[in-house]
C-alpha cells in the first residue's frame, strides 16, 4: 500500500479550551450491553455499540461518570456480566434478547435491551481497553504496520474515562440531529490516543500515518482541540462544545457516511490534547 493511496481528509479544530469529561464502564456487580436508555439521571450504553454478535465482549458505560451502580442481566445465557478491574463487561453467549439494567445508590435506574442475531463476532479481537485483568490482558502490540509513524511507548488505555465520555457526548449530538450513534473501533481508539501523546497543536502527517500503523486503512474525518487543563473539571464536555461551536468540526461529527468512532486524550504540562476520529471500514476512500 502506498501512502499516496491512503484517502483521508482531516478536519482541523480551532485551538481554544476544553478537556475533561467522563463516561465510564459500569462499576459494580453484573452487566450486559446494548442501546442507550435514560431514566432519572442515569444513562447506560454499550462500549462497542448495539450491533453485537456471539462472542463479543463490551463494557457497560454509565453516565454520570463515577456513579456506583449495581447491574444485572435478565438473560445471562444470552448476555452474561463479568467484573473486570471494577467495571462491568458484557459477554455475548448466544442469540436471543436480554435486558441489562443498572441501579445507583439513590434508586435511580436505567436499562438497555439488546437482541443478538446469528453469526459470530465482527469486533476487533483486542480486549476491552481499561478493563484488564490477569485473564484478559490488552494486546501487547496492536501496531500492525510498524513502518508507519507511531509511539511504541504510548499508554493506549490512558484517560479512558474521559475518552468514553467524549464518545457519549458526540453520540448525543448525533442523536439530536437525527443520526445514529457510533460504536467504538479499537483501531481508531489506539491511533487517536497515540497521536494525542505527541502534543500537536495542528494536524500533521504523523496523524495520518498513525491510523495506518494501527490498522485503519480507510478514510474519515478527525477533529483536534487543545487547551489549558488547570482547573478544568469537564474536559470531555469542553472539547465537544468546542467542536459543536466550530462549523467544520461539527460537520465531521455529523457525517452520515461513517459507522464508528475513536478518541484520544493526553493531559500534560497543564495542557490537554483531544482527538476524535470517525470513519467507515467499508468506505474506502472516504474524505
Amino acid at each position: 500500500m502506498k501512502r499516496k493511496n491512503i484517502g483521508m481528509a482531516l478536519t482541523c479544530m480551532t485551538l481554544g479550551a476544553i478537556l475533561c469529561g467522563t463516561s465510564v464502564p459500569a462499576r459494580a456487580a453484573e452487566t450486559s450491553a446494548s442501546a442507550t436508555v435514560q431514566t432519572a439521571t442515569l444513562k447506560v450504553s454499550s462500549y462497542k455499540g448495539n450491533a453485537l454478535s456471539v462472542g463479543d465482549r463490551s463494557m457497560v458505560m454509565v453516565s454520570p461518570y463515577g456513579t456506583a451502580v449495581t447491574a444485572a442481566s435478565s438473560n445471562p445465557e444470552v448476555i452474561a456480566l463479568e467484573q473486570v478491574s471494577g467495571f462491568y463487561v458484557m459477554v455475548v453467549k448466544s442469540t436471543g434478547t436480554a435486558v441489562v439494567s443498572i441501579t445507583d445508590d439513590a434508586g435511580n435506574t436505567a436499562s438497555m435491551t439488546l437482541t443478538i442475531g446469528g453469526g459470530t463476532s465482527s469486533q476487533p479481537s483486542s480486549p476491552t481497553p481499561a478493563a484488564n485483568s490477569e485473564a484478559e490482558q490488552p494486546q501487547a502490540n496492536p501496531v500492525v504496520n510498524s513502518e508507519w509513524s507511531h509511539n511504541p511507548d504510548a499508554d493506549l488505555s490512558a484517560n479512558m474515562d474521559i475518552r468514553l465520555e467524549m464518545i457519549r457526548l458526540i453520540n448525543e449530538v448525533r442523536q439530536e440531529n437525527g443520526l445514529a450513534e457510533l460504536p467504538v473501533d479499537d483501531r481508531l481508539m489506539n491511533a487517536m490516543q497515540d497521536v494525542s501523546t505527541q502534543h500537536f497543536l495542528k494536524h500533521t502527517r504523523y496523524e495520518r500515518e498513525a491510523l495506518i500503523a494501527y490498522g485503519w486503512l480507510y478514510g474519515g474525518s478527525d477533529n483536534l482541540t487543545s487547551f489549558g487543563a488547570d482547573g478544568e473539571e469537564d474536559i470531555a464536555g469542553h472539547a465537544v462544545r468546542n467542536w459543536v461551536n466550530s462549523p467544520g468540526h461539527l460537520q465531521a461529527m455529523l457525517r452520515e457516511d461513517v459507522t464508528c468512532i475513536g478518541t484520544g486524550v493526553t493531559v500534560d504540562g497543564g495542557r490537554t490534547y483531544c482527538y476524535m476520529s470517525v470513519g467507515n471500514p467499508d468506505g474506502h476512500g472516504l474524505l
